[in-house]
């Protein structure tokens, strides 16, 4: 988990400024900062759909062949909509587990209509780390 300071009432009476506490993110939180767009989610979404759509075209007997190119279709459209939406890296270029797991959990949530969820989790945790970078 990554760690950033928040602050937290001071436990000695004699003293009225706050000290920080830690503040631990999930690795769904540090997924989500690095998806701040909707166009980024939604080139998640369609890059799903193309992913998922490659072995469903396939004739029969090439199915396999297929489903294992639909894994460059995912990442040749989700990527570049870090490198010119967000302007960020893709999160699976140094934890891939947690992009795995992110991207799945993200795609559900939008196609079943939350994406106003992630949005506001988004701008919570933007405003966190705001407070936190000005407590410094």
């Amino acid at each position: 988990m990554t760690t950033i300071n928040q602050p937290k009432p001071a436990v000695d009476n004699n003293t009225t400024a706050p000290t920080t506490a830690p503040l631990e993110l999930s690795s769904f939180d540090r997924y989500l900062l690095a998806h701040t767009k909707a166009s980024t989610r939604w080139g998640h979404v369609v890059a799903m759909g193309a992913a998922l759509a490659t072995p469903a075209t396939a004739p029969k007997g090439k199915r396999l062949r297929r489903t294992l190119l639909g894994v460059p279709v995912f990442f040749s459209i989700a990527w570049p909509s870090h490198f010119i939406f967000e302007r960020n890296m893709p999160v699976g270029f140094t934890d891939s587990k947690a992009a795995f797991s992110g991207d799945l959990r993200m795609i559900w949530m939008m196609v079943t209509g939350r994406n106003r969820e992630l949005a506001e989790r988004i701008e919570e945790l933007q405003r966190l780390l705001a407070d936190q970078a000005g407590d410094r």
